[in-house]
């Protein structure tokens, strides 16, 4: 589905009223160049429209040489191919146009423009390549190194998913983990624009697994309440431990906690069988930051 973007006070550009007679004139102007400028969003056509569109909207002669070349001067709201204006600079005739809509690239993006962002959203809802990078990066922000949370869908330690250059979409060469806070801060910005520094790939050896949160960690809420054993609802409304510790019974003679040990990992070859492993997915080939191509 395509969008067009106008401005709020398109109906009353200067540019129409100078060459409408009337309020009836000037709607009619606004309608048919609104047209012209939908068929240009639905088939990215980036402004430029076959004659053959004009003329099935455009019906009169002299509406279309007001629209091409309008009295005393002003402005044209049609530009033919021997038309000189600002917004046609360093812009390229496609073959079969024969008229392109003034300023249309100001308020809309080009073909190329949409193409990327659709490629972009494409890559946020894929779940292969956000296990792959989630795996890479450890869950580990690539701006400011904090751990994020997967869960967490508020709070400025949250789990999002960045584009490094925002005019790309090259999956996982481009794609990092970022926390919520300096995804807002970054924006549609490369990190160099936004004053952010881009990490490189955290080291498995050293820091903490991506599917273990750290506990340690005093800026996290506490998963239990060590004396009643009560279960504590982090930030995100989630229950973070409903049973009670292992061996003993909770205060209505629930069953004791089954699963992973708690303490530090036993020393073994093997992995452990009770650890959940989050993070599946092939690794990405190379690190996101649009390496040179060899």
């Amino acid at each position: 589905m395509a969008w067009l973007r106008l401005d709020d006070g398109f109906d009353n550009d200067p540019a129409i009223l100078a060459i409408a007679r009337n309020r009836a004139e000037a709607d009619r102007i606004v309608g048919i160049l609104a047209t012209l400028m939908l068929y240009c969003a639905r088939h990215g056509t980036d402004g430029f429209v076959p004659e053959l569109i004009v003329r099935e909207h455009v019906r009169s002669a002299k509406m279309l040489a007001r629209l091409t070349d309008p009295p005393d001067g002003g402005t044209a709201l049609l530009h033919t191919r021997d038309s000189k204006c600002e917004c046609m600079v360093d812009r390229e005739w496609r073959g079969g146009a024969m008229y392109y809509v003034h300023h249309y690239l100001q308020s809309n993006p080009t073909k190329d423009e949409t193409d990327v962002k659709r490629a972009k959203s494409a890559e946020l809802r894929d779940r292969e390549l956000q296990t792959a990078v989630r795996r890479r990066d450890l869950d580990h922000c690539r701006y400011c190194g904090v751990l994020c949370n997967p869960y967490d869908r508020r709070s400025a330690r949250g789990l999002c998913f960045d584009h490094v250059d925002p005019a790309h979409a090259a999956g996982a060469a481009n794609l990092v983990v970022c926390c919520r806070g300096c995804n807002s801060r970054k924006g549609d910005r490369t990190p160099e624009a936004a004053g952010m520094t881009l990490l490189p790939v955290p080291d498995p050896t050293t820091d903490q697994p991506a599917d273990h949160m750290d506990t340690s960690d005093p800026n996290q809420p506490p998963t239990t309440d060590t004396t009643t054993h009560v279960p504590v609802r982090d930030g995100t409304g989630r229950v973070n431990d409903p049973r009670p510790p292992t061996g003993s019974a909770g205060p209505n003679g629930d069953r004791p906690q089954t699963g992973p040990p708690r303490g530090p990992t036993r020393p073994s070859a093997h992995p452990d069988p009770y650890r959940r492993r989050t993070i599946t997915g092939p690794d990405p080939d190379h690190h996101a930051g649009l390496p040179e191509e060899p």
